[in-house]
């Protein structure tokens, strides 16, 4: 427990209060020490000359250091304060430190006690947040990517260069590292580099150099020959980071061939790129448990 000027503060006042109280006596011991300063004398007697405003800039970069609103704002009123006072004419050390301990003081008085709002997450690639509209842009491109592939596979076109098109738009592969468990995988389960994601989408046989895949890797994208018409996003939750979101579901694979509805279970992470892109950095899928 304090006291200031007769009045007994709690120690559970808020910060600002206790901050007020010792800038107050901060701004009391210097007005005192340096008041010979600003009050020449003039045939014996003490002289008040009219101040200047002199002192905004020191009272805003102290204010600012405050990373407060109400403190910028208060470094305005500080100049008001130290011009009526007659404090412009201390010396210019004393002056700069009055200053701004009245521009923070201010900033504390305006601010009213209230809690500064946090800033956003930041992201990280330094640039702005994910949004839940590019989430589902990126899911919606996912989902053509396997129709197109399917399409240009069962019309025997340049499925694998469409698939390497997807890939570079749509995983961070060669951005940030990847995290890539796809549904099908047995005895390779995860896939960290860009050609072992190709050898799972297009097949090991339609891959060169994945050899260690043959077996393993019928081709997802084509579903092993038979086409994909027709992919659903259904997103239990969308979680959004920052520079990163998460997205939690299940989706349901139509097959071309036999118009059979597959449903896996998935969870997808976006990461911004470097270019400003959001691209996959995580993506975990599986079928649904059945004892």
């Amino acid at each position: 427990r304090i006291h200031d000027h007769g009045r007994t503060v709690d120690n559970a006042t808020s910060h600002s209060d206790t901050l007020l109280c010792t800038m107050k006596a901060v701004i009391i011991a210097l007005a005192i020490s340096g008041a010979s300063a600003f009050t020449p004398k003039t045939h014996g007697r003490r002289v008040r000359t009219r101040p200047t405003m002199v002192v905004n800039p020191a009272a805003a970069a102290v204010a600012a250091k405050a990373m407060s609103p109400a403190a910028i704002a208060g470094a305005s009123a500080a100049s008001m304060i130290v011009a009526d006072a007659g404090l412009a004419g201390l010396p210019e050390t004393q002056g700069l430190v009055v200053a701004g301990i009245l521009g923070v003081v201010s900033g504390f008085a305006v601010a009213g006690g209230q809690k500064s709002t946090p800033p956003p997450p930041p992201t990280a690639s330094g640039g702005k947040a994910i949004t839940k509209e590019e989430v589902l842009a990126c899911q919606a491109g996912w989902v053509n990517a396997i129709q197109d592939i399917s399409a240009a596979y069962l019309e025997k076109g340049d499925f694998v260069g469409a698939a390497g098109a997807a890939a570079g738009e749509l995983y961070g592969y060669g951005h940030h590292n990847v995290l890539f468990k796809p549904t099908k995988a047995t005895k390779n389960p995860f896939r960290p580099t860009g050609e072992e994601a190709m050898s799972y989408f297009v097949g090991a046989d339609n891959f060169p150099g994945s050899d260690k895949f043959k077996g393993e890797d019928a081709g997802f994208a084509i579903n092993g020959g038979k086409g994909w018409k027709k992919v659903v996003f259904n997103n239990h939750k969308i979680s959004l980071n920052g520079g990163t979101a998460l997205a939690m579901g299940s989706y349901d694979f139509t097959c071309a061939t036999t118009g059979d509805v597959n449903t896996v279970e998935y969870t997808f992470g976006y990461k911004r790129c470097a270019d400003g892109k959001p691209r996959i950095y995580l993506h975990h899928s599986s079928v649904p448990y059945s004892a």
